[in-house]
Order: C-alpha cells, then sequence, then structure tokens
C-alpha cells in the first residue's frame, strides 16, 4: 500500500491462524498467514533497527518499542498502524478488555485502553520484583503477577485486584496457565499446584521430580489441566498432569540444553532449543519424541508460538520465521527482502516522526555528463528491453518438497530461496518434460518415469538475470510398491547409556505406516511407528533392528544387526586414558591438565557434561591428546570445555574427531606466542571438527605440517564488534578447511611472514576483517561474504562467492573487499551493497564472469596491477551515493588507476545503469568487446560500444 493510499483498507487473503511477527531490524510488524505460509501484510512500526517485540489480541498486533517503552496497535482489519501511546512499560500483557503495560524497573502496571491505547485509570503500585515469564494471563482475561522476591501472587481483573503471601517459594517458582487455570511450579517444594483463579487458593496438586537447583521454562495445555516443564539444565522436558500425576521425564538430545517453554498443540508439546536452532516435538499421548527439526542453523533465541491450533517460530531479529507442522515439516519464509525491505505485498508505514512515510525514489536518471581530465569515448545507449545474460555467483536454490522424488502423478510443490541479500523478484521454471512454469513457488506433477533435471532461472529484484539453479527429482512408475534400500544406525558401534539415531533409506511409493521392532537376547527392547526415532541402551549385546513399512496394501521389511558395547568407565580428574570413557558429570578440575588421552582408538564422550577449571593457569589444558608416539583414531564428542588456556591440545596426532562440542578457552588472541587455543595442534593430522562451537579469543592454532577441517561449526565469541573478535592461526605448512560453518573473527591468518600453508573456506557464512595473510594460498569458494582485507597471500581464488554488507554489520570507514600483493584468480562471483565491491593493489592475475551491483561507490577498482584479464563481468547500478553529473568523485562500474594497455586487458565487460562512468581508465585504450548502456557518463579511456 502506497502512502498516498494510507486510508484504504488493503485486500489481503487470510485462510485463519494468522500471527502478528516483529522484524526489529526493519522496524515491522509482518503478518504470516499459517495456512498459506505467506506473507500477508507488512506495516512499519518504528525505525528500521528499533527493538520490538509483538503481541496479539484475535486479528489486532501490538508492536511493544524497547527503546522508549512505546505501543503501536495494528489494526487486524485494516492493517493500518495506531499513533505510538505514551512511553508506559517495558513489557504488554493483553486481555479482551485490557492491556497491561507493566514497568518492572519503576514498579508501575498501567492498564490502557486496547483500542485506543490511553490509560485508563491511575496505574498500580507494585512493590513486587516481576519478571516478564513472571506475568500470565489466564482464561477470564485476568492478568497474575509473581513477585519473585517473596513469592506472593497478585491478580487484576477488569475492575478488581486480589493476592495471597507466599504462594511459592522466593526466586524458585514459576508462573503457567493451565486449561484458563493459574499454575505454579515451586522448585524448592518439588511441587506443581493449580489455584482457582477467583481466589487464588490450591484446587490441586501433584509431587514434581525437580530439583531446587533446575533451570526451567514452564507452559501449561490450553485444553488440558496440566503443565509442560523444559528443564534445559538436564535437557528434559516433564508433563505433570494435575488429575494424575507427573509422567518419566521425556529425554531431549544427549543432556544439558538451553531450552524454552514449550508450547502445546493437539496434544503435541514443541520444545524450542535456542543452543541450536531447533525444535523438539512430542507426543503426549506416548510421551515419545515424533521429530527433532532444525529451524535455524545457529543458535538463536527464536519466538515459538501457536494460532488456532497453528504452530509460528520467528526470528525477530532477522528476515527469518515460518510455519512448523506437527509431523516436524518446516515451511520456511523470509519476512522482509534484507536488501530491499520495502518490497511485499502490503505495507503500511506507521504515521509518526520516527517512521516517517517515504516517497518512492525518482526513476528518471541523468543521462548527461561533464567533460574531465579524460574526454568520454562514448556515452550512454538506447534502452535494453532484454536484461543481459547472467554472471556472477550462483545465488539461488531450489528446495523441493516433500522430498525429490516419487511416483508418476504425485505432486511436488518447488521453491526458489536467494543466498544473496538482493531478493528474488520472478522465477522461470523448467521441469525436464518439456513443461515449464512461473513463480517463487511452484508446484508439478511429471506424467512418465524418469531422472529430470529441473531449472530455475531467476531475475532478481534489481532487474538482473541470476545464473540458473539446478536440481534432480527421480519419479518411478505409478504402482511402484515401497522399497527399503537401507537402514542405517548412527553412530554404528554405540555403547550402553549412548543414544542412537535410527533412519532408512526408502524408495518407490511413500510408507503410510512405519514399524520399527528391536530384539535382543531378553526379548522386544522398544518399537517405534517414526520414520525416525532415537533409543538409548541400557544392556549391552548383539540386537535386531527390523524395519516393516506399509503402502497401498503393500508391506515390506528389511533387518539388520548391531552390536551394543558394554559402556565405558567413568573419568576423574587426571586421568589417562588409554581406552575409551564417559564423563557421568560435571567436572572441575584442578590439575593442570584435566584429562589426558594417550593411547590408540580411544572415544571420550563427555555425554552433555561439562570439563572446566577453577585454576586456569598459562599451561592448564582441558583435554590433552599425546603420547611418546603418533597417537591415532581419536573421539571427543558431545560436552562443553571451558576456562582452561587450551580446549584441546593435539601434539603429535593422527585421525582426530571432534563433534557436538562446546569449546570456550581462556587463550590470548593477541598473543599467538603462548601455543594455545580452544584447539590448539602441533603436527595433529587428519582432524575433523563437526558440529562444534568455538567460542573463545583463539578458536584454533595449529602449526607443524597440521591438517584440520572444521565442518557445520560455528567460530565466534559474540562480539559484535570485529576488532573484538577471536583470531585464528593456521602456519607452518599446515592445511586448514572451513565448511559449512559460520565464522566470526576479526583474523583468520598464516603467519608474520610469507607461509606455506594453506587456507580454505567453503560454503560458510563469514564475517571477518582479515583473511588469509601471508598464506601461500587462500581458497573462497561458495560463501556468503562480508567485506575483508588479505594481504600478502602469494595466491588467493575467490569463485561462487556472494560478497556484501548489510546494515548491521556496518563499521565506521568504507566497506571493502581489499586484495594486494597476490596473484588472484576471481570468477563467477558477486559484490554489491559495500562502497567499493573489489579493489585489488599490486596485484596480477584475472577477474572475470563476476556482477558488481548497488555498490555506492564503485564496482572495481585496479590500482598498479601487472598482467590482468579482466573480461566477462557485469556492472550495474554502482556509484549511487553521488549523482551529481559534474561531481568529481570517481564513481561507477570499473575504474582503473593505470594504462590498460600496459598489461591490463579490459575486454568483453558490459556496464549499465551506473552513476558516474560505467568504466574508465587513466589512459586510452581498446580491450575489445566491452559495451555501455544508460551509464550516466559513459566510458573514459575504455573503449565501449553503446548499446
Amino acid at each position: 500500500m502506497g502512502a498516498d493510499k494510507a486510508h484504504q483498507a488493503p485486500r489481503v487473503r487470510l485462510h485463519g491462524g494468522a500471527a502478528w511477527l516483529a522484524s526489529s531490524k526493519v522496524g515491522q510488524l509482518t503478518l504470516l498467514d499459517g495456512s498459506s505460509a505467506e506473507v500477508a501484510a507488512k506495516v512499519s512500526v518504528a525505525p528500521p533497527g528499533t527493538p520490538i517485540r509483538s503481541s496479539q489480541l484475535g486479528p489486532t498486533g501490538y508492536a511493544l518499542n524497547l527503546l522508549d517503552n512505546s505501543v503501536v496497535r495494528v489494526d487486524g482489519a485494516t492493517l493500518e498502524p495506531s499513533q505510538p501511546s505514551k512511553p508506559l512499560g517495558s513489557s504488554l500483557f493483553p486481555t479482551p478488555q485490557t492491556l497491561h503495560l507493566l514497568n518492572s524497573e519503576r514498579g508501575l502496571l498501567t492498564p490502557i485502553d486496547p483500542g485506543t491505547l490511553t490509560p485508563r485509570g491511575a496505574p498500580h503500585s507494585l512493590a513486587a520484583k516481576v519478571t516478564p515469564d513472571g506475568a500470565i494471563v489466564d482464561g477470564g482475561g485476568r492478568l497474575w503477577l509473581l513477585d519473585q522476591r517473596t513469592g506472593d501472587l497478585s491478580w487484576f481483573a477488569a475492575d478488581s485486584r486480589g493476592s495471597r503471601d507466599h504462594a511459592g517459594t522466593a526466586e524458585r517458582t514459576r508462573i503457567a496457565v493451565a486449561s484458563g487455570h493459574p499454575a505454579l511450579l515451586d522448585l524448592d517444594r518439588r511441587q506443581v499446584s493449580l489455584l482457582d483463579p477467583e481466589t487464588g487458593s490450591i484446587l490441586s496438586s501433584v509431587r514434581a521430580d525437580v530439583r531446587p537447583d533446575d533451570t526451567v521454562s514452564v507452559t501449561g495445555s490450553p485444553t488440558e489441566r496440566r503443565i509442560l516443564i523444559s528443564i534445559a539444565s538436564r535437557g528434559l522436558l516433564m508433563v505433570c498432569a494435575f488429575d494424575s500425576a507427573c509422567h518419566e521425564p521425556v529425554p531431549l538430545g544427549a543432556g544439558k540444553a538451553d531450552l524454552g517453554a514449550a508450547v502445546e498443540v493437539d496434544n503435541h508439546a514443541i520444545v524450542p532449543d535456542y543452543s541450536t536452532g531447533r525444535v523438539w516435538i512430542v507426543n503426549l499421548t506416548t510421551m515419545r519424541v515424533v521429530v527433532e527439526r532444525q529451524l535455524f542453523d545457529r543458535p538463536v533465541r527464536f519466538e515459538l508460538l501457536s494460532h488456532d491450533g497453528i504452530v509460528f517460530y520467528n526470528d525477530p531479529d532477522s528476515d527469518q520465521a515460518g510455519v512448523l507442522d506437527l509431523d516436524g515439516n518446516v515451511r520456511a519464509v523470509s519476512k522482509y527482502n534484507p536488501t530491499k525491505p520495502d518490497t511485499g505485498p502490503v505495507e503500511v508505514a506507521a504515521n509518526t516522526p520516527s517512521a516517517p512515510r517515504q516517497s518512492s525514489p525518482p526513476t528518471n536518471r541523468p543521462r548527461s555528463g561533464p567533460t574531465g581530465n579524460v574526454p568520454p569515448v562514448s556515452g550512454p545507449g538506447r534502452f535494453e528491453p532484454n536484461p543481459p545474460a547472467p554472471v556472477g555467483a550462483p545465488i539461488a536454490d531450489i528446495v523441493i518438497k516433500p522430498r525429490n522424488r516419487g511416483l508418476v502423478g504425485d505432486e511436488f510443490e518447488l521453491s526458489v530461496v536467494s543466498r544473496s541479500p538482493i531478493g528474488i523478484a520472478t522465477a522461470r521454471w523448467t521441469f525436464g518434460d518439456g513443461t515449464e512454469s512461473t513463480g517463487l513457488v511452484v508446484r508439478h506433477r511429471w506424467q512418465r518415469p524418469g531422472q529430470f533435471q529441473v531449472n530455475v532461472a531467476p531475475t532478481l529484484t534489481s532487474g538482473l538475470a541470476a545464473p540458473t539453479a539446478t536440481a534432480t527429482v527421480i519419479i518411478e512408475p505409478a504402482g511402484t510398491p515401497p522399497r527399503i534400500d537401507s537402514i542405517s544406525v548412527d553412530p554404528e558401534t554405540p555403547r550402553v547409556g549412548e543414544a542412537v539415531r535410527f533412519t532408512a533409506g526408502v524408495s518407490g511409493r511413500w510408507p503410510d505406516r512405519w514399524e520399527w521392532t528391536i530384539q535382543g537376547d531378553q526379548g522386544t527392547e522398544t518399537v517405534s511407528s517414526l520414520p525416525e526415532f532415537s533409543h538409548t541402551f541400557a544392556a549391552p549385546g548383539t540386537y535386531t533392528v527390523t524395519l516393516a513399512v506399509l503402502a497401498g496394501g503393500v508391506q515390506v521389511q528389511r533387518s539388520r544387526q548391531l552390536t551394543v558395547a558394554p559402556e565405558p568407565p567413568p573419568v576423574r580428574c587426571g586421568d589417562v586414558l588409554t581406552a575409551s570413557a564417559v564423563l557421568k558429570n560435571d567436572l572441575v578440575c584442578p590439575n593442570d591438565i584435566a584429562l589426558t588421552i594417550a593411547a590408540d582408538n580411544v572415544t571420550l564422550d563427555l555425554r552433555g557434561h561439562t570439563l572446566s577449571t577453577d585454576t586456569p593457569s598459562e599451561t592448564s589444558t582441558g583435554i590433552k591428546v599425546a603420547g611418546s608416539r603418533t597417537i591415532q583414531n581419536t573421539t571427543i564428542k558431545n560436552g562443553t570445555l571451558t576456562r582452561f588456556r587450551t580446549g584441546v591440545g593435539l601434539t603429535d596426532v593422527s585421525g582426530v574427531k571432534l563433534s557436538a562440542m562446546t569449546v570456550a578457552s581462556s587463550a590470548d588472541a593477541n598473543n599467538f606466542e603462548q601455543l594455545a587455543g580452544d584447539i590448539y595442534g602441533v603436527n595433529a593430522l587428519d582432524v575433523q571438527v563437526s558440529h562444534t562451537n568455538l567460542t573463545g579469543n583463539a578458536p584454533f592454532m595449529f602449526h607443524e605440517n597440521s591438517d584440520i577441517r572444521i565442518a557445520n561449526s560455528t567460530l565466534s565469541n559474540n562480539a559484535k564488534q570485529r576488532a573484538e573478535r577471536g583470531k585464528a592461526l593456521c602456519t607452518s605448512h599446515s592445511r586448514c578447511t572451513l565448511a559449512e560453518s559460520v565464522l566470526k573473527l576479526s583474523d583468520i591468518s598464516c603467519a608474520d611472514e610469507v607461509d606455506q600453508s594453506y587456507l580454505s573456506i567453503e560454503g560458510s557464512d563469514v564475517d571477518s576483517t582479515e583473511i588469509g595473510y601471508r598464506c601461500h594460498s587462500v581458497t573462497l569458494k561458495n560463501n556468503r561474504i562480508l567485506p575483508f582485507t588479505n594481504h600478502a597471500a602469494q595466491h588467493i581464488t575467490m569463485t561462487e562467492n556472494t560478497a556484501f554488507t548489510t546494515p548491521e554489520s556496518r563499521e565506521p570507514g568504507p566497506t571493502i573487499i581489499s586484495i594486494s600483493y597476490a596473484s588472484v584468480d576471481i570468477a563467477r562471483n558477486e559484490f554489491s551493497n559495500m562502497h567499493y565491491g573489489l579493489a585489488v593493489w599490486r596485484t596480477s592475475g584475472r577477474i572475470t564472469g563476476n556482477t558488481f551491483t548497488t555498490n555506492s561507490l564503485l564496482g572495481l577498482q585496479i590500482e598498479s596491477g601487472v598482467q590482468y584479464e579482466v573480461s566477462h563481468n557485469l556492472f550495474t547500478n554502482n556509484g549511487y551515493s553521488e549523482k551529481d553529473p559534474t561531481s568529481t568523485v570517481i564513481r561507477g562500474g570499473l575504474f582503473v588507476n593505470g594504462p590498460v594497455n600496459s598489461g591490463i586487458e579490459v575486454s568483453n565487460n558490459r556496464s549499465q545503469d551506473n552513476y558516474g562512468y560505467g568504466m574508465s581508465a587513466i589512459d586510452s585504450s581498446d580491450g575489445g568487446g566491452n559495451t555501455s548502456s544508460r551509464d550516466q557518463l559513459g566510458c573514459a579511456g575504455i573503449e565501449c560500444k553503446k548499446e
């Protein structure tokens, strides 16, 4: 909706079950339709970057501004935002009659009208210490507040107020609402109580097997008289029914986790795990985990909520949100375009001084330019009706649901998602069977069996054509019976007490029913009706796993055996391990070296526990792997190491696997001579790190011919400023590979002098100031990468990366990817949304097939290069920060600060719609085949053909 039509109610088609979700980075509330999993509306309610939280009352949304404590109401019918209310409170609790705003710092509770946002009478003065999770609204619209200091309980109705002193133990009581009734969990008393909503007295209570020191989150059932307790300190879900008792807790993972309050829908509990960005879905009838599902690829404190039986998830601090089905199916959406957040189906701006309505930018661009020191060779040309052929990095992926194989006539949903901050406007599909379609999400049925290549050609919101993305779909004849191709067990050689995951590869018709059975010497060990499940064995032995699947009246089955080894002995501080062992509880070790692995083929399973020290020294090490000879085949998994100067120390080792670990050493990132880090290795060969968080200031340091691969991990100490982040080192003829990971570091470098070490980063999100300083070779492939500097690497290869910056990642100074004193091979990348897309200094090599777009000053700058090939690149929409055609600011697509004919070949490039020059160089030369279209000043010093 444009600003000139703000009075008109937009036509938004909803299917029921819609939720208002907060988007702080763009200052918007987003209306997500749960049935279609589509964004129905976006409403600006605060300036971009303002932290906001959403609440909902029926179809109406409320945005609470956490900076100034004001509230904006978004009408559920017209989608119109109100004026912000007066600053009244930092927590908002909607009831049908009244909105309650709680100011915890001042101890004030202010009732306001839910329609006009004006106060209803004087605020209530509270002497209580109330936190946001210490307040609930019951089924009758009463607001209940729990004083954490005293355990006193207060409640507020439309015209009355009640209280009950010492309702729970101070600081150890939690409140929830179950079947419309308030309910309390008292950790000290180990009791859950259901309260009378009129009097606050206890109606029913049961004993709960909780501990006083448990970290818990509590929620209640919307329909049943029971509460759900997420026990983060032990990784459990406990369900307590007031009409019976508490059930046996359901384990969620391998131990301690950052679990949040569960959401109950249709007799299922959905439990968020903020530490991993995933959820657990538990069937409350069978008290078993249905499925665990990854929602985010990083730790994030996301929101989980339900409306009309539909479960929504949302990250208020990013564009990621979606709808979660109870079978684990995830329908992810982007609430806004990260690059152009003002694009979308319906948009309304809050009419406030802090969020003014914006007029559309001008579409007519200046076409004349000055005659500077270098006369233009050619000027702007004619209109080009078709977008140019795509160049640059692949920026789109194809998502196929429900899976990438099926039968003739089955319906598939295919969607195209962007890797780039530049959004996708439209997409053209071909399905390998002679048919085509258009749209960001399409549905298709194949009418014959075969293997089909699906192609999608996206067009970006900037108007550029993006490279085609491909996927393969396998179609079998209609009526093909199901086949069980494989049964997988992870780990392959489990031990007693270790969670084992069972999955199967199935083709043909997708099963209607799954029946797993595990048989041992004592009979049936367990059964499951889920496609995949986990089980922990209590006794060693040989077991038979059988899977039977039924589809269309046809049943097939397959079996395999596995051997469960006895549980290893527990470890103690100072142990030297020569055989596999487990950690059965948290250990705080005073020893300089907490544990040592000194033999081959040792597995150390921390079972979710923490190994730490209260006496960190300059040489303290959590786990040391070393011996009198090379130690081989070591596995360390499932736990946390913290406070040691070195988390894991590896000396003369081969074949080390670290998985599912969190390591936070106390090593100093600015002192590489200390020989310490989260992981420190000397002559450490074939080191494999996966699904691990390295959160110290020195995530890894590898020396002397080491070889390490880190995959599916996060390297970050969570510092916002780049200068305060960790530093990693790969030196002395070492090879370090990082893949499919999140890297938020200050430096990833090799040495102070030119080194013979190799650094490779693939398929990762990279946010680092310096990458590959003085490495022999640096390879960057298929990454999402923010501005960085590379200085004095001997050779750097960049292929198929998406390089950009975002408003929240900007720091003082220009944003730029700068490479100097290196031989380069830079091909098929996209450089966008920076001041300078790429600047190369005193380098040689080739820059070919890249896209440089929407950089505010220059797409590509070349300084003092020799023996350069610059070819087949596209420069578009650069230089927009200075639009005055008479300006002397150097801006545009390409600028070569030197004569083109002295070893620099500029050929077959295209420039279009750039402010300043499309392509320019100090000396005039004809590189051949360069074209210019609608550039403000055309080309100068480089011969360009008008288009």
